[in-house]
């Protein structure tokens, strides 16, 4: 074979795999289009809801044999619910138009752009602050450098929507606009704000808050969730969820 001929050879095997790989896209691309990715991932997040059959003491425990890290079942006012060797529990909530109506400083908050300079809540949002008691069971933290004394832990700080927890692109959550054991800005310029230590059988009280919409507070109802997301050996291991608020009102057992 000529030098020429091996030259068009070879231009017609590139425009050959040329036209192979654009129609590989254009199927790919078609696929994504109508939602046939193989690739996609579809959220599989169910809240669970409260059976009916459950009873449930004042202090809104539940009272039969249920594990209490059953992730079928929803945690409310009272409960303390447990995940990777972290206990919480949940002692109040409170929604409000001002944060001086609950003694914040406007200048611990690390997202302050709906917070007015007078404490006031920005129009058409609320505060909603959670009150805790975080225990550190079993959890050695997260600190790779080996800077702190105790466990490194991070706040729980997410809640959600019942409609953005269960979206099928989702879930969607809302992160803290605040935490009330944040250490100072100048330690780190909140670079680790969420962060906070605590040894094996300690425990403390925390708030933490976040700025949500009105409409939606009215309509939705909203969640404090516990523990992270991910995959295991076993299938996945879902959040844990406090129904902190429906329809506006604030959850309190009967």
């Amino acid at each position: 074979m000529t030098k020429k001929g091996s030259i068009i050879c070879l231009c017609l095997i590139l425009i050959f795999l040329s036209a192979c790989s654009y129609r590989e896209f254009e199927d790919s691309l078609r696929r994504q289009l109508d939602g046939e990715d193989e690739n996609e991932i579809i959220n599989e997040t169910i809240v669970p809801d409260r059976l009916e059959d459950e009873t449930y003491s004042e202090a809104g425990e539940i009272n039969d044999e249920q594990s209490e890290n059953d992730a079928d079942r929803l945690y409310y006012i009272g409960d303390t619910a447990s995940q990777y060797g972290v206990e919480y529990t949940l002692n109040d909530v409170q929604i409000s138009d001002n944060i001086n109506q609950i003694g914040l400083d406007r200048d611990g908050f690390f997202w302050v752009d709906r917070i007015e300079d007078n404490g006031e809540v920005k129009a058409g949002f609320k505060l909603v602050t959670v009150d805790v008691t975080i225990k550190n069971i079993s959890a050695g933290g997260y600190d790779p450098d080996e800077e702190h004394d105790k466990p490194n832990l991070f706040v729980e700080n997410l809640i959600g929507f019942k409609d953005d927890l269960e979206e099928p692109q989702g879930p969607f959550t809302i992160e803290s606009s605040y935490f009330s054991e944040h250490p100072p800005y100048e330690q780190n310029q909140w670079n680790d704000y969420i962060q906070y230590q605590l040894g094996h059988g300690e425990e403390m009280e925390a708030t933490i808050g976040w700025t949500v919409p009105v409409e939606r507070l009215n309509e939705e109802p909203l969640y404090y969730l516990i523990g992270a997301v991910y995959a295991t050996n076993e299938g996945t291991r879902p959040w844990r969820y406090f129904h902190i608020i429906s329809e506006g009102e604030i959850v309190y057992l009967e």
